[in-house]
């Protein structure tokens, strides 16, 4: 039996139907077809639109789809004699670094003693990038501000330890690790501050300019957060490709197979224009930021949307994906909060307990969420994103349609999960592993299921969108996914661009 037909077996066996002994023969005379896997694929998902839902696959129903697969012709198979003799990702030696893994562990005994030492940390390591600007290279503690006269300016770095707005008031009560002020923002003073002031989160580092006036009270003049500099990302010498992938979600009803399955296609070099084709062959690296499988028991009634109700059956599949990877591709995989890891952040890879067939089907670099690595020189930063839900759920103006805004606000903030006690579950470690401490040249994560892109002070910006419909948990929480839309950046331009392995009838398309 060979590899392909064995795929296919195990394929139609995880999700739950049985195979009629005149469809298995007609497999067996297709198995070696140049679209098989797609034909696989269109079969269970006719078997899963038909209603009711059948028990075995049958010989009819293969052929039936079999005659649509056939007439697709929007999917452009490339000849032989068309393809590079050696993709070019295969010349290139691969030159990958591992910067900072979520795994690293870090001394905690889990008490509150931890937590403080945390946010000292935290507030220590932010404070010293805020003095890193010139205009606060000079500030002082709250201690030294409040020693000052009234209606006397002052500069401090504090944290943000509680928050009330009025409409024309706002108060922080902030903090360092010596005393404590209330900051009062009000909007004559300037509309932006004001605005500014309304994004602040709880547990955010900021910068504060302000006037001594009575009590403990500051009035505020400015706010500013650490911030990224302006700056110029690195190149690499040779036009390779990184794609971005996450939220792949094996194991839920609503899995975009056939889009899924194309993508691996292509990453062979089997389908696509000669240009999508060379694109293929020139990619070095695949980097999925969590979210591999749907998981068990991770939102009310899950079990409803499952499709694969076993955590080990879901790796296995995923690892069967993984395998056809061409073997001249790294593979960097982190956890997210689907995956069989703690939730607390930050996540230590992803256990050989469960993803066993992973770590068997071909060689991956697993790593913890978030980690840092280096290809060929250029900074990426990988993160799942699981604290973007409770950013754009609190700053004004940041909404589940534009994740690159949410992220490029954690950019502004220094921090991956500014906020403590909202979804964002943080370990009671006595180091803070979320503060941004070197400007990645790349940011990428996943979570909130939109493929959108940005550039914010030289900084590429990458939500990487998903491989699954729209379940009802995410309707309910106002989730509009774009499913099957990959991005792919070019290491020497540093161009991104979109494919769309989803657009109806089974093309593929590339943004330009």
């Amino acid at each position: 039996m060979s590899k392909n037909l064995r795929d296919a077996l195990q394929s139609i066996i995880l999700a739950g139907y049985q195979l009629e002994a005149e469809a298995f023969e007609l497999l067996k005379i297709l198995q070696n077809e140049e679209h098989f896997t797609l034909l696989v694929a269109e079969s269970l998902s006719e078997a899963e639109r038909q209603d009711p839902k059948p028990v075995v696959i049958t010989r009819k129903l293969i052929e039936d789809v079999l005659a649509r697969v056939a007439s697709k012709k929007e999917i452009p198979v490339v000849k032989g004699q068309l393809r590079s003799p050696t993709p070019l990702a295969k010349e290139v030696s691969s030159d990958l670094k591992i910067l900072h893994d979520g795994t690293e562990k870090v001394e905690s005994s889990g008490t509150i003693n931890d937590f403080n030492k945390y946010f000292i940390d935290r507030f220590e390591r932010l404070s010293k990038v805020i003095r890193e600007r010139l205009d606060f290279r000079n500030s002082k503690d709250i201690n030294s501000a409040l020693q000052a006269k009234y209606g006397e300016k002052v500069k401090t770095i504090a944290i943000v330890m509680n928050k009330r707005e009025r409409t024309n008031q706002i108060f922080l009560e902030i903090e360092d690790v010596e005393n404590s002020a209330t900051l009062l923002v009000v909007p004559q003073k300037s509309r932006e501050l004001f605005e500014t002031a309304r994004s602040v989160l709880m547990d955010q580092v900021i910068g504060v300019e302000a006037v001594r006036g009575k009590s403990d009270l500051l009035i505020a003049e400015q706010i500013v957060l650490p911030d990224v500099p302006e700056r110029k990302p690195a190149r690499a010498d040779h036009p390779l490709n990184v794609v971005l992938l996450s939220d792949i979600h094996v194991g839920s009803k609503t899995f975009r197979t056939e889009p899924f399955e194309r993508l691996i296609m292509w990453l062979n070099g089997k389908v696509g224009s000669q240009k999508q084709t060379d694109t293929a062959l020139s990619t070095k690296y695949v980097l999925i930021a969590g979210d591999l499988v749907d998981g068990i028991g991770v939102y009310p009634r899950q079990q409803e949307d499952l499709a694969i109700a076993d955590i080990y059956q879901q790796y296995r599949l995923v690892a069967q994906y993984i395998e056809q990877i061409p073997d001249y591709i790294e593979v960097v995989i982190i956890p997210g909060n689907h995956d069989a890891v703690r939730q607390a952040l930050p996540q230590p890879a992803i256990p050989k307990e469960f993803a066993e067939p992973v770590y068997e089907a071909r060689n991956v670099r697993s790593l913890g969420n978030p980690s840092e690595i280096k290809l060929h020189g250029i900074h990426f930063l990988m993160y799942h994103g699981r604290s973007l839900d409770d950013v754009i759920a609190r700053v004004p103006n940041l909404s589940m349609r534009t994740p690159e805004k949410a992220m490029e606000y954690l950019l502004k903030c220094r921090h991956l999960a500014p906020e403590y006690g909202a979804r964002t579950s943080l370990a009671p470690e006595n180091r803070d592993r979320l503060v941004i401490d070197q400007v990645p040249d790349v940011f990428q994560a996943g979570h909130i299921h939109v493929a959108r892109n940005s550039t914010y002070k030289g900084t590429i910006v990458v939500n990487c969108g998903a491989w699954q419909d729209q379940t009802e948990y995410q309707r309910r929480m106002g989730v509009e996914p774009t499913p099957g839309i990959m991005p792919i950046l070019n290491l020497q331009t540093m161009n991104m661009n979109l494919i769309d392995f989803a657009g109806g009838e089974a093309t593929i398309s590339m943004s330009q």
